[in-house]
């Protein structure tokens, strides 16, 4: 008699687990790889890898990631005025983004917009863009040129001479500074190809420092004209119809 107890009580405790089993996996939810929405609201979205490396982040304004190469955050200016996408590559380096943005000014509103693909270890090489204050607009396809120097490296030289005590050998370190940007050591916009805040329909060719050289433009009266620019972009030679 107990062994035939013992028996049914083991069987009934086996019953239920097995029962219980059954309900939960009838009503678990299901994988995430399986999920669907009609509607998803998030303040920031992380695209990652199966390493869990990030790939692309879709975020508000507040929440957009601060600049990314070589394993090191750097703080980038204006990267906070707007919403966007930021792209990242299989090193793990920030690789371009698509960033868009608006605010209310005195004078009415200013508004930007950007898509941008960077050069390895670099800045943006080519970009559309456009951006407007009032009633001047300007949109258009860029091209910059940018230096083989790791751009981390250049963000570090940056906070380096930031951080150097005032005084005459921070005043010469940052003159000479602005004298290699001038001349091109840390790259320049090399064409531009849009139309600019004049209402111009606009080509630009640029030298390695950004200086423009040769202008083509057609007004919006339909008045053309190539002009050719010395390095500090006075015209020497105009040619029209």
């Amino acid at each position: 008699m107990h062994r035939e107890l013992r028996f049914w009580r083991v069987y009934a405790a086996a019953s239920t687990a097995v029962l219980a089993l059954l309900v939960l996996t009838a009503f678990r939810a299901p994988r995430a790889a399986d999920a669907k929405f009609d509607t998803l609201s998030a303040q920031r979205i992380n695209i990652v890898g199966p390493d869990g490396a990030l790939q692309m982040v879709i975020s508000n304004r507040q929440d957009m990631p601060e600049g990314r190469m070589d394993g090191k955050t750097f703080t980038s200016q204006g990267r906070h005025d707007g919403a966007g996408l930021i792209f990242y590559n299989a090193l793990g380096d920030e690789d371009g983004g698509l960033t868009f943005g608006a605010v209310k000014t005195p004078k009415g509103y200013a508004a930007d917009a950007g898509l941008m693909f960077d050069q390895f270890k670099q800045d943006q090489t080519v970009g559309l863009t456009y951006s407007g204050q009032g009633e001047q607009q300007t949109a258009g396809l860029r091209v910059w040129q940018r230096p083989s120097m790791d751009l981390a490296q250049e963000v570090e030289q940056m906070h380096a001479l930031r951080a150097m005590p005032a005084g005459p050998a921070k005043d010469a370190a940052m003159a000479q500074f602005q004298r290699d940007a001038a001349a091109g050591k840390y790259g320049g916009q090399r064409l531009f190809a849009g139309k600019d805040a004049g209402k111009n329909a606009t080509v630009s060719l640029n030298d390695a420092a950004g200086h423009p050289r040769l202008r083509l433009s057609v007004t919006a009266a339909g008045a053309a004209t190539i002009e050719f620019l010395d390095a500090k972009g006075k015209v020497t030679r105009t040619l029209a119809p």
